[in-house]
């Protein structure tokens, strides 16, 4: 295993108990003052029967429930539940192989539930790096963010063994890997950084890391790297504006700002041509113009939300609204409302299930 550092004072940390605050124990209520604290639903037993309802289609939406504490697969042509996997905990991100997926909450370790089979299987066991926060799996890996140690960690499903961690200047609160992971893009909450992370591999096959970091603040939650990936949006939470970098010049070329509430998720749309961002508190999704940079609609969804996935096969937005208990489904042509899929109890992280 290669572990790798930034800086020579950076210290990797082994941590073999769990941190002292989870980044979920508690759910937040969303009003015009900010975050109230509340107690959150229980999570329903792990080992309660799965609610199916048909086979696991080709391709699916996954969500997680974080109140509940549930994995729902979704149909994208029906817009139905197929299936609602008990897997306990405070979910909050997620991400799929293909086959399995694999869920962050406050439970420890990895949940990982057989896709096919709607059924969890054995955890993955991340004792040695701290509590995760960050999950996507990009080429034959899953890499995760354990922000508060300030490390990602990439794991391999076949081997089913950790075979590199990477230990950054600043956390990791959301992670945006390339598919052939030559690339990661990230940025902290708590590190007052942001991150781009290049793997140059030489011509003798030897691989190194070059950093390249943006100064930031405190809670950058959300980020987004256009479909041709040559700009990098970070949205600054507190600050209430959205730094835009040029990839390929490592620059950042403008910064945005904007009149807000709360607003910690961003996301561009499959074509590269809208920006999409959340409100936690409030009841509408804003939509930029990705090239003048500027605000061009309020969708009005009725309460506020966080998760935005994009469809990659049809011109979709699917906005988690968490504090509706719904999942609004958006024609990212026309900017209008599909479908709301009503029932879902405090929605979040979603990926995308095509089946290998």
């Amino acid at each position: 295993m290669r572990y790798i550092f930034i800086r020579t004072f950076l210290l990797v940390f082994v941590f073999l108990g769990e941190l002292s605050e989870g980044f979920a124990q508690n759910a937040n209520v969303r009003n015009q003052g900010g975050f109230e604290r509340r107690t959150p639903s229980p999570a329903v037993d792990p080992d309660s029967p799965v609610e199916s309802y048909g086979a696991t289609p080709s391709e699916a939406l996954l969500v997680g429930e974080k109140d509940a504490g549930r994995l729902v697969i979704i149909d994208p042509e029906s817009l139905e539940i197929v299936a609602r996997i008990p897997v306990g905990g405070n979910l909050h991100e997620l991400a799929t192989d293909g086959r399995y997926v694999y869920l962050g909450s406050n439970l420890p370790g990895i949940t990982v539930v057989d896709a096919v089979a709607q059924k969890r299987v054995e955890s993955i066991d991340i004792s040695p790096f701290g509590r995760p926060h960050a999950i996507t799996f990009a080429g034959k890996h899953l890499y995760i963010g354990h922000e508060r140690s300030r490390l990602i960690s990439r794991y391999d499903p076949i081997t089913k063994k950790f075979d590199e961690v990477i230990g950054l200047p600043g956390g990791s609160h959301l992670l945006i890997v390339t598919p052939d992971e030559k690339h990661i893009y990230t940025a902290s909450s708590n590190g007052q950084l942001i991150s781009i992370i290049d793997k140059v591999t030489s011509s003798n096959g030897s691989t190194t890391l070059s950093f390249t970091s943006f100064p930031g603040d405190t809670r950058m939650e959300g980020m987004t790297l256009s479909p041709d990936g040559n700009e990098f949006w970070v949205l600054h939470m507190n600050q209430k504006k959205i730094s835009v970098i040029n990839v390929p010049e490592k620059r950042l070329i403008e910064t945005i700002e904007f009149e807000g509430s709360l607003n910690n998720r961003i996301r561009f749309s499959r074509d590269g041509k809208y920006v999409f961002l959340n409100e936690l508190n409030g009841n509408e999704l804003r939509v930029y113009d990705a090239s003048t940079r500027k605000e061009i609609k309020r969708i009005d969804v009725g309460a506020g939300g966080e998760g935005i996935f994009m469809d990659p096969v049809r011109p979709r937005a699917y906005y988690a609204v968490s504090a509706g208990n719904k999942l609004v489904v958006i024609d990212t042509n026309t900017l209008t409302v599909i479908k709301e899929i009503q029932g879902l109890l405090n929605p979040d992280g979603m990926d995308w299930y095509s089946a290998k």
